[in-house]
């Protein structure tokens, strides 16, 4: 009897529902995808909070100054800017911006936004706007000035060939509505005003919601889709199961064997994974034992790298050379003759690593069967990543395995998501799993790696979790930056590279492939091989991923 009332109840909702709803709701293309996981939804749109809402408010709905195509360097690349200008003395960019944009709410956008929006991550350095003001000892831009309604010109503190791929990156917010938010780190943002493509929330539950259409966008004629839906997921066997079910079409999660457990759980399943950035061990080097170089290294040659590669990641990972916290996307920047003699730090040799610890002290003093600290205080660590990231979960248990070994007392440690997420800034960690992010040279990867305003506790960022101050990287990065002459830059990074590998701030693991999974059901006009117009990533970071959508038609 209970059941069928509770059928009878879901009919009435169900009724009640269609006659409310309007009947162009019914006609409107929906685009479902996941670019981050979560327990349960919060409703946030503030595009600059990194612990979900940025992962879907960004691109989508919040637009960057440029969209630098990475893939095919200079092709059909711009967005709220329509050109940019590197100043002769490398000590200023300017940026042209692009005329006729409204906001949201039918306010124009102008420079005044943008140099608003400077100004504002100035007064607010702990809320990460991407931009790097100076502060008069760390950053390089040092102001914004508004050179006409159309026209704004960052200057630096010091010569940076490379400054404009960092402001590219900065999202203007709407001065009319930002100008009075005095806690932007814990504003939910709930009205959204923005100049994207999708700006209107909608059917916020704990489970999901929708992006839908910004009637004022200017990206209107050419797209098809009405509504981005962001489902609440969480495990990638939840999530590879609803893209076959035709509930998603569009993830970046690891798989398990993907001709086996993916494609044909549903004809219309697709994936490409291409290579990307490496993967890397973040050490907390401000505790120890892992702020010992000797361990650092110990643990580096116990680690079997095969086996990560090959059945851990089930061989859709791409070998790393070399102990620099880069792997083979940066290949062509290498200098093997001087990457050589550090090559030993990649080979597994549990007798080497053994050898090492004794000769450091990390024996066991108290007879419990594992290896102390020198000063006798015992090691115990756990190696933190999500628990739906299969392949990653994978890796840390085979890493802690091996480090079992040789006797230091390692284990896996999964969480999370949100958890996972939210220890980072705080430095609440011992060992991460941990990927790295990409860009147009390798500047792009070790500057936030090493940039110690991103060290700092409560912002420490995902790059610099290891929170090693190098200064010869420091030196070199800078070397780097301030000269448009390629062997200037080649040689500066391999100076980077030889100091990274000369003090392991982080352990190399491998390099991850880029996680793109499609569903051809109810869209076409995917990214794939044969067509690789742009990176396929749904996840932030990838600025692309805003073209990627808009170029998506619906199957009639």
């Amino acid at each position: 009897m209970k059941s069928i009332k509770a059928a009878a109840l879901l009919g009435v909702g169900i009724s009640v529902l269609a006659a409310i709803a309007p009947s162009a709701a019914q006609d409107e293309v929906i685009l479902r995808l996941l670019p981050y996981h979560t327990d349960a939804m919060v409703e946030n749109y503030n595009p600059n909070n990194p612990t979900g809402p940025q992962q879907r408010m960004r691109d989508f709905a919040y637009e960057p100054l440029w969209i630098d195509n990475i893939w095919h360097p200079g092709e059909n690349e711009d967005a709220l800017a329509v050109a940019w200008e590197i100043g002769e003395d490398l000590k200023s960019v300017t940026y042209t911006l692009r005329e006729g944009v409204k906001w949201s709410d039918g306010e124009d956008f102008n420079a005044d936004d943008v140099v608003f929006s400077y100004e504002y991550a100035k007064a607010h350095p702990d809320f990460p706007m991407g931009i790097d003001v100076y502060n008069g000892e760390t950053g390089n831009v040092t102001g914004a000035e508004k050179i006409d309604d159309y026209t704004v010109k960052f200057t630096l503190n010091e010569p940076d060939a490379l400054a404009r791929y960092g402001l590219n990156g900065l999202y203007p917010l709407p001065e009319h509505v930002w100008k009075d938010v005095e806690d932007p780190k814990n504003f939910a943002n709930l009205d959204v005003v923005a100049t994207g493509p999708w700006t209107e929330p909608r059917n916020f539950t704990r489970n999901g919601f929708d992006l839908c259409r910004n009637e004022l966008s200017r990206y209107n004629e050419d797209n098809a889709i009405d509504c981005l839906r962001f489902p609440q997921m969480n495990g990638n066997e939840q999530t590879v199961a609803a893209l076959s079910a035709g509930d998603l079409d569009w993830l970046g999660d690891g798989l398990t064997d993907p001709d086996v457990t993916f494609l044909p759980q549903s004809e219309y399943n697709n994936y490409w994974l291409p290579a990307g950035s490496d993967v890397n061990l973040q050490l907390n080097t401000t505790r120890a034992p892992f702020n010992n170089l000797e361990f650092r290294k110990a643990m580096s040659v116990a680690i079997d790298r095969d086996t990560l590669l090959e059945i851990s990641t089930f061989g859709l990972t791409t070998e790393t050379k070399y102990p620099i916290g880069t792997g083979e996307m940066y290949k062509t920047w290498y200098d093997a003759e001087a990457l050589e003699p550090y090559t030993w730090l990649m080979q597994y040799d549990p007798d080497k690593a053994i050898e090492i610890l004794d000769a450091a002290g990390f024996v066991d003093a108290d007879g419990d069967g594992w290896r102390d600290n020198p000063d006798g205080t015992p090691i115990a660590f756990g190696i933190s990543m999500p628990s739906g990231w299969t392949d990653w979960v994978n890796t840390g248990q085979t890493v802690a395995e091996n480090l079992q070994d040789i006797g230091v007392n390692a284990s896996l440690k999964t969480m999370d998501q949100g958890a996972w997420f939210d220890a980072v800034p705080r430095g609440d960690f011992d060992v991460y799993v941990m990927w790295t992010n990409g860009g147009p040279t390798p500047y792009n990867q070790y500057q936030p790696m090493f940039n110690p305003r991103l060290m700092q506790e409560g912002q420490i960022d995902f790059q610099a979790m290891h929170q090693m101050q190098i200064p010869e990287v420091e030196a070199a990065l800078d070397i780097f930056k301030g000269s448009a002459d390629e062997a200037t830059q080649r040689a500066a990074l391999t100076d980077i590279h030889k100091a990274v590998a000369e003090n392991l701030p982080t352990i190399s693991l491998f390099a991850n492939p880029i996680w793109y999974e499609y569903s051809t059901r109810r869209f076409t006009g995917w990214v794939t091989e044969e067509d690789q117009k742009f990176r396929p990533q749904v996840h932030d970071g990838t600025r692309e991923r805003v073209w990627h959508a808009l170029a998506l038609k619906p199957i009639e």
